[in-house]
């Protein structure tokens, strides 16, 4: 296919230019076909993996945790990507009638707003999972009382609506442009200096932030874990009060402990135990988040690059030239972001996997069983209920829903 455009167009953010009206790369069977196999099998697995997420966090009981919360937001967005950006941006740039947009002005303005409306709410949800699990670890005490669910929702509408409002822009400022009979969805405006101002603030900013918590939160897990952790043990057995404590078992069971029950101290053998399988559960859930930032920093870096470079110095490039490929490949990187999440969450968590399992198979009983092997003792992985005390005037206890 040999385009024979009079005029620059714009491709998004790249200028494309036939220098010698030479067939385009793009359009070259060798790079056009793997290229598209390559943005079909991204599409797929961003739409079912991020789906099943989904599923798999909202249908699992033993899945309903903060941080799962979090993630499913997150799965949320990218699902997005799946739905209204990687197909429309294969067809765009590499498809049988590449550079031509053919679905119209409103998809052309969804395509844009969600390219740039998920990187911003992906990361943003990204550094409240990270500020939730820096409160949790380093001070617990102080997490029962603040890291409610009220707070998360509030915080994750919040994050919704501030990168909505920052990247309405782009659909406003985007339209289908007609060059003959073909059609390009671009931007009317380049905005180079909103684009970089962008990049700082949900990019290098949220990375740093993140840089730091994780530091701060392996250097406690892989280095003074076991101390910290015995004396947050020791500090949260002190703060039950001298009048004992009681839990209803939602069974319409309920145990009662009195206070020497709660400050006798076990046997050293279990309580070590106990203390490695609390500090291996948190570092197992610090590595899969640790790898979930790093991938998302080092996929979306490529896009924010070539971004940059098209706003600042923009120049022809001749569609024959190798440099075209530049274009789909960021692009690419971009949408492997959204879709590598659930294979994380697959090679990284044993829980995800166990509920996936119990899902596909559907086990009885799968939705009233109380995993009572795996008792969570996360903080953030107590169910907000059971995080805040309620006095019981009869007798003088406190009352905590059980840990699901």
């Amino acid at each position: 296919m040999n385009h024979t455009f009079t005029n620059i167009t714009h491709i998004d953010d790249d200028w494309l230019l036939d220098c010698d009206q030479s067939q385009s790369l793009l359009d070259q069977a060798w790079v056009r076909y793997p290229t598209m196999a390559i943005y079909i099998s991204v599409f797929i697995i961003c739409l079912l993996g991020n789906l099943f997420t989904i599923i798999v966090i909202l249908a699992h009981p033993l899945m309903l945790t903060s941080t799962n919360f979090f993630l499913c937001n997150l799965a949320v967005a990218d699902l997005l990507v799946a739905v209204f950006c990687i197909l429309q941006n294969m067809i765009h740039i590499v498809g049988f009638d590449h550079a031509n947009w053919p679905l119209g002005e409103t998809m052309c303005k969804m395509y844009v707003l969600v390219l740039h409306l998920v990187p911003c709410t992906s990361v943003g949800i990204l550094v409240c999972v990270s500020i939730e699990k820096y409160i949790a670890v380093l001070h617990p005490l102080t997490a029962l009382k603040i890291l409610t669910q009220r707070l998360r929702i509030m915080v994750t509408i919040g994050i919704w609506i501030i990168s909505l409002l920052t990247n309405l822009v782009y659909f406003f400022s985007t339209k289908e442009f007609k060059f003959g009979d073909k059609r390009a969805c671009s931007r009317t405006d380049e905005m180079p200096l909103w684009v970089t101002i962008s990049f700082v603030i949900w990019y290098v900013i949220p990375l740093l932030v993140l840089a730091f918590i994780y530091s701060k939160i392996g250097f406690l897990l892989w280095t003074t874990g076991g101390s910290s952790l015995r004396t947050n043990r020791q500090s949260s057995a002190d703060s039950q009060g001298s009048a004992g404590a009681s839990w209803n078992m939602g069974n319409g069971r309920v145990i009662v402990y009195k206070q020497e029950s709660l400050l006798q101290v076990p046997d050293e053998k279990p309580v070590r135990r106990r203390q490695r399988q609390f500090m291996e559960g948190r570092r197992k859930v610090i590595r899969l988040l640790f790898f979930v930032v790093l991938s998302f920093a080092v996929l979306t870096l490529p896009h924010h690059a070539r971004l940059l470079e098209a706003m600042w110095y923009p120049a022809p490039t001749c569609n024959s030239d190798y440099a075209i490929l530049l274009q789909p490949l960021s692009y690419i990187c971009l949408f492997v972001s959204s879709a590598i999440n659930p294979i994380l969450y697959a090679f990284l968590s044993r829980r995800f996997r166990e509920a996936v399992s119990e899902i596909l198979y559907c086990r009885r009983g799968l939705f009233t069983r109380i995993s009572r092997s795996r008792t969570r003792t996360l903080v953030s992985d107590v169910p907000d209920e059971s995080r805040s005390p309620s006095p019981n005037p009869r007798n003088n206890t406190f009352r905590l829903n059980r840990l699901r």
